[in-house]
């Protein structure tokens, strides 16, 4: 298995992610794998409506029965594309896998995991304990995802079957005389052909989206447990060393040979480039007689009158010059007044378009913050373990901090200040916290607030919980009373 010859972007993805994914490889490799489906379910659904051409529906559901053996070769070339082996549909159908068949056709038959376990079958060639232990470890938190897929799948069958079926009876003309159904309302023979032709069609059409969803989901547990992604990027960056350190290896040789010409180069070269003040002068005037400076060239071009020709060329716009040579051109001048408003229109109407362009660049940021404006998401009452709801908060924070710290409670002290202090930005500034955020990132948006002393006061204050929270690092007792007084001046109700 090469995993730099892999496909897909081996990245982390969540349960629903990468059953997306396997549905854009189903529909990226359909012809493929369609033809695969097609090619292992033909020979045998041909013999069973040949043997039961009467009653085609029984038919139709044992090639239904017999469908996890129909997965298996769309599964096993959908597993070389991946790494990108060629392999032909032929080939692949020699080596058809067969393996553990039997108990897929009997107690595993209404397995509701069925394509997220296949590849362990299929492609990791397990049976028995190791095959349960496996997909034990597999299974994980995948099972819901892998559940809905055969759900959502086993519905677009019986949408597409059906909705093949009523198109074949809605477009076929009355005057051929078919008959779907007798006088008692019964499906005729020709009727069941036409149902069962229709099912087969919807299975081999769906059959790859659903094989493929369950594959990508076993592709994504196997990213997860075994960090292909990580291995993917280690290998990317030894590619790079390895291609820097042969350029380098190139570049030196360059410069070793060009060193080495350098040094064995004639004398005689230089010498034959040496001129004459006389003859370097003829040289020269040869050139200027030439082609390339010899010809002259009138250029007519918009300017105002009297205008400087050097300020034309740094200040006005050549657009608008061709704008206006374009004008008459096309258009034509008028010798009315109507000709000039409707150029002033003209340049009133671009000037406003550039405007509105303009400012909705200029203020792309607020405008974006409109639709959230109106939002109406709660402020969290816990963050990182710590109710900050105003009701959870004594009256005199400051009395209340300095008691648990005369008593020893460290801990609790600073808790409590740092807690007051989230709910009073949360309750009078209003600001946007939320449950995942670290404290850092909770004292950027107080930076971010615009308001230097609280977002001062605030990054001191986090700084202090951190180094106790975390490090166990008791601050001494005036940088707790400092603490103290600054929550009364940014924070209290006084401040307020």
């Amino acid at each position: 298995m090469n995993l730099d010859k892999l496909q897909v972007d081996a990245c982390i993805r969540s349960g629903w992610q990468a059953l997306d994914l396997g549905f854009l490889m189903a529909r990226a490799w359909f012809r493929s794998l369609y033809f695969a489906g097609l090619l292992a379910m033909t020979p045998l659904s041909a013999v069973l409506l040949l043997v039961f051409w009467e009653s085609p529906f029984w038919a139709l559901a044992i090639i239904w029965w017999l469908k996890p053996m129909w997965e298996r070769l769309p599964l096993f070339i959908a597993s070389r594309k991946l790494f990108d082996e060629k392999s032909d549909l032929w080939s692949s159908f020699k080596a058809f896998p067969l393996k553990d068949v039997l108990p897929w056709l009997l107690w595993r038959r209404f397995s509701m995991q069925r394509a997220f376990d296949n590849p362990v079958t299929v492609l990791e060639e397990l049976k028995g304990v190791q095959r349960r232990q496996r997909l034990r470890v597999l299974h994980g938190k995948y099972s819901d995802v892998a559940l809905g897929n055969q759900f959502v799948c086993f519905c677009f069958e019986l949408l597409v079957w059906f909705g093949i079926s009523l198109a074949i009876s809605f477009f076929t003309p009355d005057a051929l005389g078919i008959k779907v159904n007798d006088s008692h309302g019964d499906l005729t023979v020709l009727g069941e052909w036409m149902f069962s032709l229709s099912a087969l069609a919807a299975m081999t059409l769906v059959l790859p989206f659903h094989s493929m969803a369950g594959f990508a989901l076993y592709l994504n547990r196997r990213i997860e447990l075994e960090a292909w992604d990580i291995e993917i990027s280690f290998h990317n960056l030894a590619n790079r060393k390895r291609a820097a350190a042969a350029r380098s290896v190139g570049l030196l040789a360059s410069s070793v040979f060009a060193v080495i010409v350098c040094l064995t180069a004639s004398d005689g070269v230089d010498a034959a480039t040496d001129h004459s003040r006389e003859s370097a002068s003829e040289m020269i005037e040869d050139v200027l007689q030439g082609e390339d400076f010899g010809q002259e060239k009138t250029l007519r071009k918009w300017r105002f009158r009297d205008w400087n020709e050097a300020v034309e060329e740094d200040t006005f716009p050549e657009w608008i010059i061709e704008f206006i040579e374009w004008w008459e051109t096309n258009i034509g001048w008028s010798t009315d007044f109507s000709g000039t408003a409707a150029l002033l229109k003209v340049i009133l109407v671009l000037a406003f378009a550039g405007l509105l362009i303009y400012l909705l660049y200029r203020y792309r940021g607020p405008l974006s913050r409109l639709g959230r404006a109106g939002s109406t998401e709660q402020p969290p009452e816990v963050l990182f373990g710590l109710d900050v709801t105003p009701q959870s908060l004594p009256p005199d924070v400051p009395a209340q901090v300095m008691r648990l710290w005369g008593e020893g409670a460290y801990r609790e002290a600073l808790s409590l200040l740092y807690r007051a202090s989230l709910s009073r930005l949360i309750d009078r500034h209003e600001l946007a916290f939320r449950a995942s955020h670290t404290e850092a990132e909770c004292a950027a948006l107080v930076k971010a607030r615009g308001i230097e002393s609280l977002s001062d006061y605030f990054w001191q204050l986090t700084v202090v919980w951190r180094q106790l929270a975390y490090g166990h690092q008791v601050p001494a007792g005036e940088i707790v009373q400092d603490l103290c007084r600054g929550w009364t001046t940014e924070l209290s109700d006084v401040a307020e």
